[in-house]
Order: structure tokens, then C-alpha cells, then sequence
């Protein structure tokens, strides 16, 4: 067995924005202004709408959107979703749209130096 130690994350949060095509790097400046620190443009989609009925004989046209994924803490939720909401214009009609999905535990490396500040931070709150 292994001597290396898995962190867990537990107050961890995934946002996630589909938008327009070409947006999800406005998306992610967005969400670095407010102190996120992870966010990756995974994959292209496509889909329909509505909006998109309006093609030759009714028939759907197809559109390609940028998703975006991030975790996030759960104290910097609103924040950023706020931030994004408002960059990404999700406000107007086809622009997008943004979830949050809570998660109940995330596993990732975590630079020792990163967990003794952590530590240091907890043990003065608490």
C-alpha cells in the first residue's frame, strides 16, 4: 500500500456555463476577476432550441456552444456565478446558461505548503 495521502474536498461545488460559441474564454477571465482558480472549456456541444426552429422547412438548425466547468468553493458560489451571469450576458434570450451541482467530495493533490497555511487558518478560526 502506498504511503501517499489523498486530500478530500468536501465543501466543493460544480459550476458549469454553456454559452455561446467563442464566449467560454470571457466566461473564464470572469471568473479568475473574482477569485476562481479552476475553470477549463472541456468540450464543444451542440444542440437546439426554439430559436434554432427557424431553419429550412422548420427543421432544426444546429448550433455549437463553448461549455465551461468549474469547482468551486461553496462560499464562492454566488459570487462567481453572479460575475458570470453578468459577462456572459445570460440575461438576454439564447446567450446560455449556468447550474451549480453540489458534489459531496472531490479528490485532487494539494501542494503541502497550500495544506499547512490551510491548517495554519483553521486552527486560528476554530
Amino acid at each position: 500500500m502506498s504511503d501517499r495521502k489523498i486530500t478530500y474536498l468536501t465543501d466543493v461545488e460544480l459550476l458549469t456555463v454553456v454559452v455561446q460559441r467563442d464566449q467560454g474564454e470571457a466566461v473564464l477571465k470572469a471568473a479568475r476577476d473574482v477569485g476562481a482558480t479552476t475553470g477549463a472549456i472541456g468540450y464543444y456541444a451542440k444542440g437546439f432550441g426554439v430559436r434554432e426552429r427557424l431553419g429550412l422547412l422548420g427543421l432544426a438548425v444546429e448550433t455549437e456552444k463553448d461549455v465551461i466547468s468549474m469547482l468551486i468553493s461553496s462560499e464562492q458560489r454566488d459570487v462567481v456565478l453572479d460575475q458570470i451571469y453578468r459577462a456572459a450576458k445570460l440575461d438576454t434570450p439564447g446567450m446560455g446558461y449556468i447550474y451549480v451541482t453540489p458534489l459531496e467530495k472531490v479528490a485532487t493533490y494539494i501542494p503541502d505548503s497550500l495544506m499547512a497555511r490551510l491548517d495554519k487558518h483553521e486552527a486560528s478560526v476554530g
